[in-house]
């Protein structure tokens, strides 16, 4: 039997024996003699018994409560700088020429005094919890993980790799290779020889100071004045709080931020643009257009600007928001904070049965009722494009395949996003895109001519923006003092997307990523919005272009769940809204044999020995039957966690389905989706769900020479 030595020693510590050395060194061949055993100290312990190198630190943790995080059972890694580099660090903030008033002042980054006194309440929990992960960490990892990022408690997410002979976090501290790779009870401590920079700037000031790539770029952000509205960084909670729950973690503040795809200097440069000046004339040529004659990739695409009637502005007010230059602008910037691990979510997406694996994300920028789609590319190493144009996207020549190549032309690459090189500013992020990014007519009529589908949480930017979407439940477990939380429940007025019409009666959930190795949740990308109580809200519904979609909402079975009713109006008002369909009952067991699954049409496809006909043509009639009473198999992409058998696929089992809400015309501006229970039986733990929200052209879901395929 394998024993395992650490494991053992976490539950029980064990002696120190003198003459060990107990810090091992970060070599590619440690020196086995020099292995230290465990003395059963945590994290904090250890800093703590060496605390005339790391006091300064210390001190932090005890202004900012981490210290009992670290003084407690878990899997930590501790980032740990010495007290050098903290008073460097201190001296280089209060002290930071680029936190002026608008009179040149220094405004010391809110710090009374040069010295670790002077640091706020707010200062000394960002820079702990900056230097912690809710995992183990070792050296190995970071050296064998190209350019992998890593999420802090914080919630903002770091790299750790090689640059030359050393490693460096986040670019800037290099990790001590003499004292690394520390083993504690509760996780690993590494030594840094520098506090951990993290931008104090704005996502316009980032851009500002960084004139060697971004010069132009911000030049025309400034021009505009958008940069003015990238420097919110709270929003204001005034509904009262939820009540406290096991197994959920409630919020107490709500951070606003943005993300910002910008061309470099060199990029716009390739494309004979110089300076600002060439970038108005080339703004002129490529939004002239957008909004006048007949609807083409040529001309007419923007149905917002034609439909109200809304001329193209092509003055030197690049104020004006239909300004061609404030158009190219104001599409690049996206009203949420979107880290590089779910700018295209890939959680959960499986590639068997002809599945490629995938993700597709789609995103409302600046530019008003538009969309952006962000596409990661299995077959490139998971790269990112943004607005990527495969002709008859979603739809199949086959049966399990995405479709033959012969069928899936490229009409256009899409513009890549340079992940290596993000920018981390206080409020967002900034990507440097390899190419020029445009709304232009290929957008509304191509690239968005396919299923979207879009995941519940994207149209909630403000789980993005908080560092929930994407969060493992042991990382929110931290942030909750450790107590376990797989859900975060959220105050009825912490979404802008999100109107409730009952108060508190509606309660706002997230149901979280299961951490890593765990089975749980046949859900779409892991993760759902949901809620409980006897609810009555609206939901925001993405601004797709102009044309006549299918509308569809997952439908997940599970008994504790209730029966809902959907509306559908321009505005978040009761009396705008008009019902879908009739009452959606989720109240279902995962059981073929539920009188309400039956008559669906319905059966299962992972045991051949239980419909053999169906099994042999893979659900292909099944599936018409289904329709026919307003219903589809889910998606064939989704199984549950970790799982690796059809068993646990949503598209052969009875545990998630799609129901048609509605074929209907649909223009380029706001819809909301209300959701009422109409069941008030008195249990308020009966749930909703809304895993994902798709809009299908009719031209897709009734396509007469290709099948809409099952992923």
């Amino acid at each position: 039997m394998k024993i395992n030595v650490k494991s053992l020693l976490k539950a029980v510590g064990a002696v120190f024996i003198p003459g060990c050395i107990a810090l091992s060194s970060c070599t590619a061949e440690p020196d086995e003699s020099n292995r230290f055993t465990f003395t059963g100290e945590t994290i904090y312990d250890f800093l703590v018994n060496n605390d005339s190198a790391y006091s300064n630190f210390n001190y932090i943790l005890q202004r900012s409560g981490q210290d009992r995080i670290l003084s407690s059972y878990g899997e930590y890694t501790c980032f740990a700088p010495n007290n050098k580099a903290v008073m460097r660090y201190i001296d280089s903030l209060y002290n930071d020429k680029e936190s002026v008033d608008d009179a040149g002042n220094l405004l010391h980054n809110g710090m009374t005094e040069n010295s670790l006194e002077g640091l706020s309440d707010s200062l000394c929990e960002d820079i702990a919890m900056f230097h912690l992960l809710k995992t183990e960490l070792t050296t190995t990892e970071m050296l064998t993980s190209t350019g992998a990022t890593y999420r802090t408690l914080l919630g903002r997410y770091i790299t750790a790799g090689a640059s030359g002979s050393q490693i460096l976090v986040n670019g800037n501290a290099p990790i001590d290779r003499t004292l690394c790779d520390y083993e504690v009870v509760n996780g690993i401590v590494h030594a840094v020889d520098r506090v951990i920079q993290r931008s104090n700037k704005l996502v316009a000031r980032e851009l500002q100071t960084d004139s060697v790539h971004f010069s132009i770029f911000y030049e025309a952000l400034e021009r505009t004045g958008l940069d003015k509205q990238l420097e919110t960084q709270y929003k204001t909670l005034s509904a009262q709080a939820p009540a406290s729950k096991d197994g959920y973690y409630i919020p107490t503040e709500c951070k606003k931020g943005f993300t910002v795809f910008a061309e470099t200097n060199d990029v716009f440069k390739a494309n004979g643009i110089n300076n600002f000046d060439d970038l108005v004339a080339k703004c002129k040529e490529w939004y002239g257009n957008a909004a006048s004659g007949s609807r083409s990739m040529t001309s007419g695409w923007y149905d917002y600007f034609r439909n109200n009637n809304i001329e193209v502005d092509m003055s030197s007010d690049y104020t004006k928001q239909n300004n061609v230059v404030n158009m190219f602008v104001s599409y690049h910037i996206l009203k949420t904070a979107v880290n590089a691990n779910v700018l295209a979510f890939k959680n959960n997406t499986h590639t068997t049965h002809g599945c490629t694996g995938d993700a597709y994300d789609y995103y409302e920028t600046m530019l008003p009722m538009t969309l952006i789609k962000a596409w990661k590319v299995t077959s490139e190493g998971d790269k990112i494009y943004l607005n990527r144009y495969v002709q008859n996207n979603t739809l199949t020549d086959g049966i399990e395949t995405v479709g033959s190549a012969a069928m899936h032309q490229m009409v256009y690459k899409g513009v890549e996003v340079d992940v290596d090189s993000l920018k981390q500013p206080l409020n967002g992020y900034v990507y440097p895109i390899k190419d020029i990014l445009l709304y232009d007519g290929k957008v509304p009529l191509g690239v968005l001519n396919e299923r979207m589908r879009f995941d519940a949480l994207t149209l909630l930017g403000e789980t993005m923006d908080n560092g929930f979407r994407g969060a493992y439940v042991k990382d929110i477990t931290a942030l909750n003092s450790g107590k376990s939380a797989a859900r975060v429940r959220f105050p009825i007025d912490y979404f802008d997307n999100v109107v409730v019409f009952n108060g508190n009666n509606t309660q706002l959930d997230m149901n979280l990523v299961a951490d890593p190795g765990l089975k749980a949740y046949s859900l779409y990308k892991g993760d759902s919005f949901q809620g409980m109580g006897v609810f009555d809200f609206a939901i925001k519904l993405p601004p797709v272009p102009d044309g006549t979609y299918e509308m569809r909402i997952n439908l997940d079975c599970m008994p504790h769940c209730t029966m809902l009713q959907l509306y559908i109006g321009d505005k978040p008002e009761i009396a705008s809204m008009e019902p879908l369909s009739i009452p959606l009952d989720m109240r279902m067991a995962m059981d073929e044999n539920d009188p309400a699954i039956k008559a669906m049409g319905f059966v299962r496809l992972d045991d051949e020995s239980l419909h053999p006909e169906a099994y042999a043509d893979r659900g292909l009639e099944t599936d018409k039957i289904m329709r026919s009473h307003g219903f589809l198999r889910g998606p064939l992409s989704v199984r549950r966690q970790n799982e690796s058998t059809d068993a646990f696929i949503v598209r052969f089992i009875p545990h998630q389905f799609r129901r048609i809400l509605d074929t209907r015309q649909l223009r380029q501006q706001d819809y909301w989706l209300r959701l009422k229970t109409v069941l008030d039986d008195g249990n308020l733990e009966r749930k909703f769900q809304i895993d994902y929200i798709e809009f299908v052209p009719i031209g897709v879901a009734q396509n007469q020479q290709y099948l809409e395929d099952w992923y």
